[in-house]
């Protein structure tokens, strides 16, 4: 039998795969395989590691989740006394991955063209983000994505563009479902905030941006803030 430390894992986590040898004093070797699936051919049991048994009941193997979605492994133990191994039931592996937010296009923006994804810089630290373009000035700025149920968490570096203002100030909140489900504190020039916000795997995402500087969009010469987002992701399987 074949077990595992955890049944989902973050995409890169370790994780030990235990073999339990019924016989061990009769089993010669364990070898833990993989299922592969190449881009092309036929998908396969690979073997990843083979080790001596030398009589232990517990047989352990070191992995790294590095495969979208899910892994699958098995183990076979060979034993003096049959003339083939002995193979285990297959260990399905459930592994979540950071989806940037760039790889979805939104379904909906309260102002066309007016935000969208590019080069931020936060606090002196430069991000790929997103967030509202130079040319709209409108104060207010929302999209919607649609991570369809499959994502369980959303993180990203919130904060000012250092292009605002030096008395500007703005706030940033998440929708999930049309029900806020975070607000930032009011952010100011030189702030970082680092959030990452549990999702129940929502349908729709929605992201508003807002400029809180006090006369901030009356005019280009006016004092402005632009909310922004830096590595905005979410955490997702099965996509």
């Amino acid at each position: 039998m074949l077990t595992s430390s955890a049944g989902q894992v973050e995409e890169g986590d370790r994780l030990i795969l235990t073999a339990t040898v019924k016989s061990p004093k009769l089993a010669t070797f364990a070898t833990l395989q993989k299922w592969e699936i190449p881009p092309y051919g036929t998908a396969s049991w690979q073997t990843v590691k083979t080790v001596k048994v030398n009589g232990r009941s517990k047989v352990p193997f070191k992995a790294v989740a590095t495969d979208e979605n899910s892994e699958r492994y098995r183990v076979s133990v060979g034993y003096r006394s049959a003339t083939r191994p002995v193979t285990s039931g297959a260990l399905t592996i459930t592994v979540w991955r950071w989806i940037p937010l760039n790889e979805y296009r939104p379904y909906y923006e309260a102002e066309p063209y007016a935000a969208g994804f590019g080069t931020t810089t936060i606090a002196g630290q430069a991000y790929s983000g997103w967030g509202p373009f130079t040319y709209s000035h409108t104060g207010t700025w929302e999209s919607r994505f649609t991570p369809g149920r499959h994502c369980k968490a959303f993180k990203a570096v919130l904060g000012i563009a250092d292009i605002s203002g030096d008395d500007s100030s703005g706030a940033i909140t998440f929708t999930a479902d049309d029900t806020q489900l975070y607000a930032s504190p009011t952010l100011t020039p030189g702030m970082s905030v680092p959030v990452v916000v549990d999702l129940a795997k929502p349908y729709r995402f929605g992201i508003q941006l807002f400029d809180t500087t006090p006369g901030g969009t009356t005019g280009h010469d006016a004092v402005e803030s632009w909310p922004v987002l830096g590595e905005p992701a979410f955490l997702c399987t099965g996509v």
